[in-house]
């Protein structure tokens, strides 16, 4: 962005001011609490995850933006990310405040209302709309607006985030009492990206201050590089955006294994909750006549409403009647069904929803050429449909590989799990009885050992 942008951006702004836009409207549903978005910058490394359409120099980054709002946002807190930054502005940025209070809710996370603030009147306006924190450019303000501006969003409950270039502008931050200090590693006159300039000036700044790396951001090489210059949080967007994955992308960043959770026989709205807040990717719903955990169609459409959020809800069958499956189909509308049994006739045709097929094992390990999205191997057969909570050899992985994404199951706890991945390198993992207290009844300390156990084994390099 050239000072030309800049200005640019500045003169629509307040064009945008001068007809009332950022009028206040009235008391958020959710009400900022800058408190907790300065805190969970302290959770090193906090990544800032951002929902971008498109900017001056990137072009389009998020293609159909508005659609995607609550996907996205839910997909970065599965990721781990630690607050969210919306950009709302409309001009240049093609951002829409509408955005912010849905991502918030969403996600359930601390929101960034980033802007280019100019007046006080858009402090008022990000209290309106819900916002925990909001942006403030020491290049587009003069000392005595930039300190204004500050105590204003203070005064009002918000967090500031005050983002500086160079060292007089990083001094200028402080004198304004900034408590979170970001340095954009983009220079605002060639649009070029310097990480080693960003990294000086980390070392610059005083301890007292939460220092947030912003732009040009994109592996965990990178991250860790910053955080020997004293960075704790990285504002992240394109990089993210453009990952193809954006849970997937988080987790890399903060230096996580990215293999999937699914956890299976959720048969409570509370376990739904305990998933959620733990970054489960799947969960299965099971509709089994052979299963403890079987769950009635009522009941899984109401768990289906409830389970919004999550990248896949599983509706799994074994011994069902092909009416059974239509009729879940139909009612419960879930992302994906898995099938215990053999497949018969052609499963595109006749379920318009992509299928995980369940293979048991046998020794030796056969990889059936079954169609399907993926396969996911249990423990089972013998008039069992799986979900036995009885391990089996992964050797069998050793000599045998499937050449689709497949996942994991059989016996897996928090306590296998770690080796599990590390020995068969799955796709993703499947528990269900490995983090019960009873058949069908979750618990939430186990499901969040299970979840950092399997995150705790790095991804093998590319």
């Amino acid at each position: 962005m050239t000072g030309t942008i800049l200005e640019r951006i500045l003169e629509a702004k307040r064009q945008r001011l001068r007809t009332g836009e950022f009028a206040s409207s009235g008391t958020p549903a959710l009400p900022p609490d800058g408190r907790r978005f300065e805190s969970a910058l302290r959770t090193v490394p906090a990544v800032i995850a951002e929902i971008k359409h498109r900017s001056p120099s990137a072009g389009e980054i998020l293609p159909g933006a508005a659609s995607k709002i609550e996907t996205v946002a839910s997909a970065y807190r599965r990721g781990g990310a630690s607050a969210l930054s919306i950009v709302i502005e409309k001009d240049f940025f093609g951002g829409d405040p509408a955005w912010l209070p849905r991502a918030k809710a969403a996600a359930g996370l601390p929101v960034l209302m980033k802007d280019f603030i100019v007046d006080e009147s858009q402090v008022d306006f990000a209290v309106s709309i819900g916002a925990d924190a909001i942006l403030l450019i020491v290049a587009a303000l003069d000392q005595e607006k930039l300190s204004r501006l500050h105590r204003r969003a203070l005064e009002q409950g918000l967090a500031v985030l005050v983002e500086a270039h160079d060292e007089d502008e990083i001094r200028r931050a402080v004198d304004a009492g900034a408590r979170i200090v970001g340095v954009n590693a983009r220079d605002l006159r060639t649009f070029r990206v310097d990480l080693d300039r960003m990294a000086r000036l980390g070392k610059t700044m005083p301890a007292s201050v939460v220092r947030v790396a912003e732009s040009g951001i994109g592996t965990v090489a990178d991250v860790r590089r910053l955080s020997g210059s004293g960075y704790g949080a990285f504002l992240v967007g394109e990089s993210l955006l453009r990952s193809g994955d954006v849970a997937r992308g988080v987790r890399r960043l903060r230096g996580e294994g990215t293999v999937e959770v699914k956890v299976c026989g959720v048969t409570r709205e509370e376990d739904l909750a305990a998933c959620r807040e733990h970054g489960v990717d799947h969960v299965g719903l099971n509709f089994s006549p052979l299963s403890p955990r079987r769950v009635s169609v009522t009941d899984g459409a109401r768990l289906r409403v409830a389970a919004e959020g999550f990248s896949r809800v599983v509706a799994v069958f074994a011994g069902n009647r092909p009416g059974e499956i239509e009729e879940v189909v139909r009612a419960v509308r879930p992302d994906v069904l898995q099938l215990t049994d053999p497949p018969t006739g052609d499963l595109a045709r006749e379920w318009p929803l992509p299928v995980w097929q369940a293979v048991h094992v046998t020794d030796p390990l056969v990889v059936p050429d079954w169609p399907g999205e993926r396969l996911l191997f249990d423990t089972g057969g013998k008039g069992r449909p799986g979900g036995t909570g009885e391990t089996f050899d992964w050797r069998h992985f050793q000599m045998v590989r499937p050449t689709r994404p497949f996942l994991l199951a059989g016996g897996l706890r928090p306590e296998n799990a770690a080796e599990a991945v590390r020995r068969v390198r799955p796709s993703g993992v499947d528990v269900a009885s490995g983090v019960e207290s009873a058949p069908g009844i979750k618990d939430r300390e186990k499901i969040g050992r299970f979840v950092r156990t399997v995150r705790s084994v790095p991804d093998l390099p590319i």
